[in-house]
This record gives structure tokens, sequence and C-alpha cells, in this order.
């Protein structure tokens, strides 16, 4: 017979992370995670330990409220309720095994009406791997989404399911790594699960990885993409879904050995009809020019561009619209008019110029492009943002000497105080350093200090360097690029640069009174408790954040003074935001569409 649920007591845990953390179950009791947490009734035990399912939520949470809270149920696709059809693709993959239709060609195949793309994922069967294609602007991030939402709601009551985890394969050219280690340090960066915690769900197969943006990871590196995900498939026997532009794909040479593959077909001038016909704005104009323009109904075809128009040309007259016979003309005429029209939207909250805007959007565009982004972090910048040799000297005289010139700036957002490594550690230091150089100290400064105050000396250091080892050690400290307020990285950097700060000067001090107090009559007590304290206080900020501090408010000055960027960066994102630009996601922002990223990179700057 079943176990009844068993709710476990409710705890006060002042210094706990709820709202989302992680708690890593080798070092954390159960009484440590507070709130309401209920065994599940299942059929058979729950083989989870309560500090294993509190990660399991915690993830699930982050994943529903980053990308279909913040993404997909807020997405312009939204606006155009149309049902897009599904047709199935088995020339697009390797050795198919398709379930859904039985052929014995390789021609595409149309699925039933109404077919939902869960439906076609239910029907694969165990070892579930999924390709999604389609034109761009056709939905087929949407269509991730929509899954997404209906496994993380089944996920969400039955812990025998895989955790589903949206991650963009456009980082996964930076460092070309298996596939497994890259999802490790995706979850790290962005969704803050410790790299113990991810190792052992990718090991143990427990995620579902959806992947989007196949055609997003560099043109010369998205065949050994290709290559490191079959790997990983043959590897691990792992469930996935992989999104792509179907032209980027199909000019692949490789080919991904998926069980299924599906294509978003484009809307058809019918359902385009139809749904300009529905809707209630003032689009008079758009419905007599769609009905003649070839050229408008080819973009129309698009569920994003149907949308873009409705919002660029609501209101305007037949023969106030735009007319050519170039596509790639219209698409950049049909952009231009959209942001008019978005600079328009809630005239009440103008703060910058629009001028301004585009240029600041068309620098962002630009490097989330080149650095092959695609969730923007603030405290990510980089000193490859300084575009000439003035901006790089510049950087490299004001903090150069310190970091190394122009190296990767590294946030340090976390810091774990683990008492237990800076006993053992200190303990280790102090007792080898402390007999070593107490007889070094006492056998060469015997001679003008005395042996006795020499041994003790050379002990009072060896001390110091067991403080300091057990110290360093013991401030254990990840890197995490995940945020739920913009540019909370740096601002976490700077508290835990102010805490290493105290601690380090605190030990410091201790150290100098040791010192100022056995050699006080050579050098001076007092300057030998100043000089330990400030040495081992800047020592230890800097480790620990205050190095990563500097170099990112060196780098948003200068590109601040070259008109880079705004003074206030996060109040200005938030304001493309407002307009339809951008959108959220945890603390970091998106594009609303690769295509409007791609637009923006392509305008030319105005001097």
């Amino acid at each position: 017979m079943p176990e009844e649920p068993r709710k476990v007591s409710n705890n006060n845990l002042q210094n706990s992370q709820f709202a989302g953390g992680f708690v890593n179950a080798e070092t954390v009791n159960a009484h440590q995670i507070g709130g309401d947490i209920y065994n599940i009734a299942l059929n058979q035990q729950p083989t989870l330990t309560r500090q294993e399912y509190r990660n399991r939520q915690a993830l699930l949470n982050k994943v529903n409220t980053f990308w279909v809270k913040g993404v997909l149920e807020k997405s312009l696709y939204n606006q155009v309720l149309i049902e897009l059809g599904l047709e199935e693709r088995p020339d697009a993959i390797a050795n198919p095994l398709s379930v859904i239709v039985e052929t014995e060609d390789s021609s595409p195949q149309p699925l039933p009406a109404g077919t939902k793309i869960i439906d076609i994922f239910n029907q694969i069967g165990a070892g579930r791997t999924l390709l999604i294609l389609g034109e761009p602007g056709a939905g087929k991030t949407t269509t991730l989404l929509e899954l997404t939402r209906d496994l993380i709601a089944r996920a969400q009551q039955d812990i025998n399911l895989l955790i589903p985890v949206v991650f963009n394969l456009s980082s996964w050219a930076n460092k070309r790594q298996k596939i497994a280690d890259w999802l490790v340090e995706e979850l790290n960066t962005f969704y803050s699960v410790p790299k113990k915690i991810g190792q052992d769900w990718v090991r143990q197969q427990e995620l579902l990885p959806l992947l989007d943006g196949l055609d997003e990871v560099k043109a010369e590196y998205r065949d050994d993409c290709i290559v490191a995900l079959n790997q990983f498939n043959q590897d691990y026997g792992a469930e996935l879904v992989v999104c792509s532009r179907i032209k980027d794909y199909e000019a692949l040479s490789n080919r991904l050995n998926f069980q299924s593959a599906v294509y978003l077909k484009s809307l058809t001038l019918e359902q385009v009809c139809h749904y300009l016909d529905s809707v209630g704005a003032n689009l008079k104009g758009l419905r007599t020019l769609i009905a003649e323009d070839k050229v408008l109904q080819e973009l129309a075809q698009s569920p994003l561009m149907l949308n873009i128009m409705t919002l660029a040309y609501q209101g305007v007259a037949v023969e106030d619209l735009p007319r050519t016979e170039v596509v790639e003309e219209r698409r950049r005429q049909l952009f231009d008019a959209y942001i008019e029209k978005m600079f328009k939207h809630r005239k009440a909250n103008q703060r910058y110029e629009k001028a301004q805007v585009k240029r600041w959007l068309m620098l962002l565009a630009q490097r989330i492009v080149q650095e092959s982004q695609t969730v923007f972090l603030i405290e990510g910048m980089q000193p490859s943002w300084l575009k000439n040799r003035k901006h790089k000297l510049t950087y490299s005289l004001s903090f150069g000497l310190m970091a190394g010139l122009l190296e990767e700036i590294k946030t340090v957002e976390i810091i774990q105080i683990n008492w237990r490594k800076i006993l053992i550690i200190g303990l280790i230091c102090s007792l080898s350093g402390g007999i070593i150089f107490g007889l070094v100290a006492g056998l060469s400064g015997g001679l003008i200090f005395g042996l006795t105050r020499g041994i003790t000396f050379g002990l009072i250091f060896g001390l110091s360097g067991g403080l300091i080892g057990g110290l360093t050690e013991g401030l254990e400290r990840a890197e995490i690029e995940t945020k739920t307020s913009p540019n909370q990285g740096i601002w976490q950097s700077v508290r835990n640069a102010i805490t290493s700060l105290l601690i380090f000067g605190l030990s410091g001090g201790l150290i100098g009174e040791l010192i100022g107090g056995l050699i006080g009559e050579l050098m001076g007590e007092l300057i030998g408790r100043l000089t330990g304290g400030l040495s081992f206080g800047l020592i230890g900020g800097l480790l620990n954040g205050g190095k990563a501090c500097i170099q990112h408010f060196t780098l948003r000055l200068i590109l601040y003074f070259n008109n880079y960027i705004p003074w206030n960066y996060a109040h200005f994102l938030d304001y493309a935001t407002e307009r339809i630009f951008l959108q959220k996601v945890g603390g970091g922002y998106i594009f609303i569409h690769r295509m409007l990223l791609e637009h923006f990179a392509q305008m030319e700057l105005d001097n």
C-alpha cells in the first residue's frame, strides 16, 4: 500500500535561499530546506531525497519562469492565434525511425489538422529525439516553448519524468565542448545550478534538453555541433529536441541521428485573410494591399511577419503603404515601420532620444551576433566590446597591470564559508609552515635576535601562512551568469569583495598584532598591524570579486564616454523592453525575435 503524503514541518531558516535556489544534498540537512515539502505518494517509493526533490522543483520553476512566463506568454505570437500546420520530414534525419506516419518513402508527410507538438513527441516513445524545422519567423521557438510548458506541467506532478530544460545552442560554438560538459556549464551559468548537481543530472540522464537555435551556431561550426549532438545521443541515449531554420540545416553535410523530424508549414493566404478579418484593429489598408501584392503575401506566410504587419501598419491608408517588388527590401521596410511604431508606443515615457535608442540597440545587436550570444547579461560585457586600439589602450593602462590587459572578466557571486576546509588546510599549513619556517628562522636569525626569538618569529609567520591558506581555500566561490535582476552579478561581487576585505583585514590585523608584539621595538607595533590588515584585506577583496568589479566599471566608463552604452544600462534595456524591442529572461535580455536582432545588427550607424 503506498505511503500517505507526509508533510515536513515548516522551519524558520534565516540564511536559506528560496524562490528557485539550489541545495547541495551532501552538505545541507533536511531541516535546513524550510517550507512545505511533500513526499509524493506513488505506486513505488520515491527515490529522491528531500534535498534532491527541492533541487528538481527549483530548476523546473526557473525554466517555467524564464521561458514560459517570461517569453512564451509575452510573445508576439500570442497575438496570432492561428493553428500552424505540421508535416513530418523523414528526409531531414539519418536513419529515421518514424512512428507517426508509416511510409516507405522519405517525402514530406502532412500530419492531421490539430496535431500538437506534444502529441508528436508522445508518439515517438522511449528515448525520444525530435528535430523541429521551419522558415525564419515560422514559430519554431514558440513551438519549442509550448512543448516545454506541457512537459513542465507533467514533470511537476511526476518525479519519475525527466526535467525539461531550455538551452540555446549558439553558445556551444565558443568552446566546442562535448555536449555533456556544455550542458553542465550552461546549467551553472544560466540556471545557477552548482556544477556537481549538474554533473549528476547529466550523468544519470535526468534532463530533457530542449535545444533552440542550431542555425545560430556560427556557420563554420554547425556540422561539428551535429557530430557532437549525435555522439552525446549515442553515449547517453538521451532524449533531445533541437530547433533549426530549415535552409541552414539542409545546407549542412551532416544529419542528426534522430527518430523524428517535423516541419512547421507556412501560413496559407486563406489563413492570413481570415486572421486579418478577425482582428479588430484598423487594418483596411493592409487588407487591400495584401490582396494584390505578391511580395507582401509571401512575407505574411510567416506568423512573425504577419503580426509585425498588424502592429506596424495599423491605421495606415493603402496609398501610404510602401511598395516594392523585392522581398528583402519589403522586409526591411516592414521592420523599420515596426520600429517607428514602437517609438510611439506609450508616449508618456520618453526617456531617450530616438536616434540614441537606435544607436545603442544597433551596437548591442552587433555584439550579440559577433559573440554568438542569445541572452544578453550586463555583467557579461567583456573587453572585446572595445572597438579600436585607443579604447583598448585606455582600458589596459587603467587596469591592465592588475587585470592582465584584456583578459576575460569573471564575476564572483557566491562565497560559501567552508569551515571544515579552513580548519583542515589552516592546521596543516600552520603546523608544517610553522615548524619549517620556525627552524629556518631560528637557526638563521638566532645570531641576530637570539635562538628563542628567532624560532618564535618563524612560528608566527608559519601560523600566519596557515591562516592565509585556510581562508583562501575555505572561501569557496562560483561564477554564475544567470540573474534574477539586471547586473546582479556585479553588485553581488561588490558585496563579496567587501566581505572578504573585512575578513582578511581582521585576520591581517591579528597577524600584525602578533608581529608588532614580537618586534615592536624594532619596527613599531602600529605599523605592523596596519600593514598586515591592509595587505590582507586588499588581497582578499581582489580575489573575491573586487578585481571583477574594477574591471567591469572601468570598461563601462570607457564605453559610456564613447557613446557605446548609456550611463544606466539596465534602465535603458527596460525602456527597450517597454517598446517591445527586447524581452526579459531572468536578469538578462533577448531581442523579441532573431530576425529583429539581425535587422538591428545590419543597420548602419549615423555619425
